[in-house]
């Protein structure tokens, strides 16, 4: 695994890739025989151009407090999802952990209270592992096990999981967290 690094090069008949540390701003040649990359993410670009923008960062994210979603420099802000600069998984289930967070915040702010809510980082990856199999990936800032559903064992390959990416996320998506029902 290779944090805080990208992908500058690909050589698919030598199964070779040159990936950049930005934190060492190193470059290191690697082989692989199967490679998972993640395109680089930033905020939109109306958002990086505002005071919002952490002015530290290059992708341009709305600089909040990780826990409480809360802007740090302008207390009558927050942010959560793509747009936050909060340390998770940029996820619908991240999101869907968040918005609670963020209403509860700023019904608070507004009425002069301190923040009462706090989101501890909990995103959910699924990952499919066969054609009709799929686990989900589920932790917290601090990378441990963070599972949601009690009674089945999300870590194990499964294809009630697979149904659940297939059928269950897109409905729920779709039809409840964009309505705000969830």
């Amino acid at each position: 695994m290779h944090l805080s690094s990208e992908v500058v090069e690909i050589d698919p008949d030598s199964r070779r890739a040159v990936i950049l540390d930005r934190s060492k701003d190193q470059k290191e040649t690697v082989d692989y025989t199967a490679m998972h990359v993640t395109p680089p993410q930033s905020a939109p670009d109306w958002v990086k151009r505002t005071p919002l923008a952490d002015p530290a960062s290059p992708v341009g994210y709305v600089e909040i407090d990780k826990n409480t979603m809360q802007h740090v420099r302008y207390p009558n802000v927050f942010s959560l999802g793509d747009a936050g600069s909060s340390p998770h998984s940029k996820t619908g289930a991240a999101v869907r952990k968040q918005a609670p967070v963020v209403v509860a915040n700023l019904r608070a702010a507004m009425a002069g209270r301190g923040l009462p809510a706090s989101y501890d980082g909990y995103a959910s990856c699924p990952l499919t592992t066969a054609r009709n199999r799929m686990l989900l990936a589920e932790f917290d800032y601090t990378m441990k096990p963070h599972p949601a559903i009690p009674v089945i064992d999300t870590v194990r390959e499964r294809y009630d999981m697979w149904l659940l990416k297939r059928y269950g996320l897109p409905f729920m998506y779709w039809k409840v967290m964009l309505k705000g029902l969830a």
